[in-house]
């Protein structure tokens, strides 16, 4: 393992331990990046079982509730790209994001911020 994959292990591992198999929650976290981004909010948080993600004006850092404590803070682009491709990986086709998008609108009960991100016309 290259030192730049090792960058994104904490978030890698949150995404593969937290978000598992159900993709709106990948939309949960890309939207809480765009709310702090966007001067929305100041700060959101995402708990997951194995970490707690942490996002503000200075970037989006991960960190683990394991017995070792680890964390790591990516820039904003750096987070939304990576769980975007996750995203992507678990919503391969078209017709996938939709079905993720419109159950992650039914839960919050509005749109999703990020809708342009998600690649629903290709």
């Amino acid at each position: 393992m290259t030192s730049g994959e090792r960058h994104f292990l904490d978030l890698a591992s949150q995404l593969a331990s937290d978000i598992q198999s159900y993709a709106p929650d990948c939309l949960e976290l890309l939207q809480c990046i765009d709310d702090v981004a966007s001067g929305r909010c100041a700060y959101e948080e995402f708990e997951g079982n194995s970490s707690v993600v942490r996002c503000t004006p200075a970037g989006v850092t991960v960190q683990s509730l394991g017995p070792v404590p680890s964390g790591t803070t990516y820039t904003v682009d750096e987070a939304r790209a990576v769980i975007l491709n996750y995203f992507n990986f678990l919503a391969p086709s078209v017709e996938d994001r939709k079905r993720h998008l419109g159950t992650w609108e039914q839960e919050h009960g509005g749109p999703f911020s990020g809708r342009h991100l998600l690649r629903l016309n290709e």
